[in-house]
């Protein structure tokens, strides 16, 4: 029956393109010293190098996604992998700052335009009682992204130069476009009659949606503002040679956190999780100036970190699309704005206070903005549409 059918394996192609994409959004944070240290730049410089590719993401996700939903979605996926590959190749040769600034912008446009097609087609080539596994599926290529992207691109980068780390996320990038252009990706979707465009934006003019969006928009702030500058706070403490290992730690809290927040969003709805999730974030950030004298205690609070991040995200979304589940697609791509606008703000407010205090002080900063998200998460929304 078509409730029980397996996935179709070629929508797990679609993931090893979000690896590339995550790791090229997540890499950056290990390799920052590196950077700065090249172009003769402060950190805070450097942290530019992540708020421009997250802003460009952010704003473009809901744009470009409506602009190119009447697209043939194989097509754009390769052709967007293939560019996304042009411009990271790119980077690896970039001569300044200035033009590497320029062309991780042009790589936050790509992947504004890959990552909601990539969902969309996944979840058209599985049945509807699947279309949750095909979407969880391709999020797996983000959640390895910060696993294994994370700290094998931090290696790369100190063993052969930083312009190494963006030859490999290139090298993946074309690898995942040809396996899905050899995968003869096919759109069940297309030719579908669309709803108008004026029905497709709609809900961004509804207060609701931003009271739901606006406590993923805060957490995200939160966290970007001490995590972009991870490489730099762990240096406080460890040599270069430690910082894979830990970024590994780091990651592994993903791997755990992404599917423990779907399920107890399924369990409990998606609020009680968000409050669990919140609330471990405000300790994490409350305690990781004291916990960097012990690698004991410096991997359990980065590895919590990450499994509070990823462990809001499934609950996140759950809690925007019930205010007008026959906008979803609209909505996942706010979510998907939430995150990456929180992650160029913070890392933004990251850099204006690395000019006035120590990176060990950010964490309590942030601290502020999660216990700020914990509180307007609070504020009820209204009843579901009916």
């Amino acid at each position: 029956m078509p409730s029980t059918r397996a996935l179709d394996p070629r929508i797990w192609l679609l993931a090893i393109g979000t690896f590339a994409v995550g790791t090229d959004a997540f890499v950056i944070a290990g390799i920052l010293p590196l950077l700065a240290a090249y172009f003769v730049i402060s950190m805070p410089a450097a942290g530019m190098i992540v708020s421009v590719y997250s802003f460009t993401y952010g704003l473009g996700t809901p744009l470009l996604a409506v602009l190119v939903a009447r697209w043939h979605r194989p097509q754009v996926v390769v052709a967007t992998l293939c560019a996304f590959a042009l411009v990271n190749l790119g980077c690896a040769f970039a001569p300044s700052y200035g033009v590497l600034l320029g062309l991780k912008a042009a790589a936050g446009i790509c992947a504004a335009i890959y990552t909601p097609t990539a969902y969309l087609l996944a979840a058209s080539l599985a049945p509807a009682s699947r279309r949750g596994a095909a979407l969880s599926a391709v999020a797996v290529g983000l959640t390895v992204a910060s696993v294994l992207g994370i700290p094998i691109g931090t290696w790369i980068g100190y063993h052969f130069g930083w312009h190494a780390t963006f030859g490999a996320i290139a090298l993946v990038t074309v690898g995942a476009a040809a396996a899905i252009r050899l995968g003869r990706l096919r759109d069940p979707s297309a030719g579908a009659a669309m709803p108008s465009l004026a029905r497709r934006i709609a809900p961004l003019g509804r207060w609701p949606v931003w009271l739901a969006l606006l406590p993923c928009l805060l957490m995200y702030i939160g966290n970007a503002m001490v995590f972009t500058y991870i490489a730099l706070l762990l240096e406080t403490h460890y040599s270069a040679g430690e910082l894979p290992l830990l970024l590994g730690v780091y990651g592994l809290g993903g791997l755990v956190g992404s599917p423990l927040g779907g399920r107890l969003a399924d369990r409990m709805g998606p609020v009680k999780p968000l409050f669990m999730g919140l609330t471990l974030l405000l300790l994490v950030h409350l305690s990781v100036p004291f916990s960097l004298a012990s690698i004991w205690s410096t991997c359990a609070v980065l590895f919590f970190a990450t499994l509070g991040n990823w462990g809001c995200f499934a609950p996140f979304q759950a809690r925007i699309m019930r205010i007008e589940p026959e906008n979803a697609t609209v909505l996942i791509a706010l979510i998907n704005t939430g995150v990456y606008m929180g992650n160029a703000i913070g890392a933004g407010i990251g850099a204006l206070l690395l000019r006035t205090m120590p990176v060990t002080d950010l964490p309590f900063v942030a601290a502020l903005m999660i216990a700020t998200a914990i509180a307007v998460l609070a504020v009820p929304l209204p009843r579901p549409r009916a």
